[in-house]
């Protein structure tokens, strides 16, 4: 599943993870592929699969 980078960054900033946040904004291209990013997203604090599930993005 495609996601926004922004969406990622905003999601990590509003549970107070800003150095997460800026390490996204570095690391991750524009749209962020759930499936191929999923370690990075983990690595980054965010549960890649209950975004698959259809729930929003959740920190793990």
């Amino acid at each position: 599943m495609l996601i926004d980078r922004s969406n990622v960054v905003q999601t990590l900033r509003a549970g107070g993870r800003t150095e997460e946040a800026r390490r996204a904004e570095q690391v991750l291209d524009v749209q962020v592929d759930t499936v191929r990013d999923a370690e990075i997203l983990r690595d980054l604090g965010v549960d890649p699969d209950h975004r698959a599930m259809g729930g929003g993005l959740a920190l793990s």
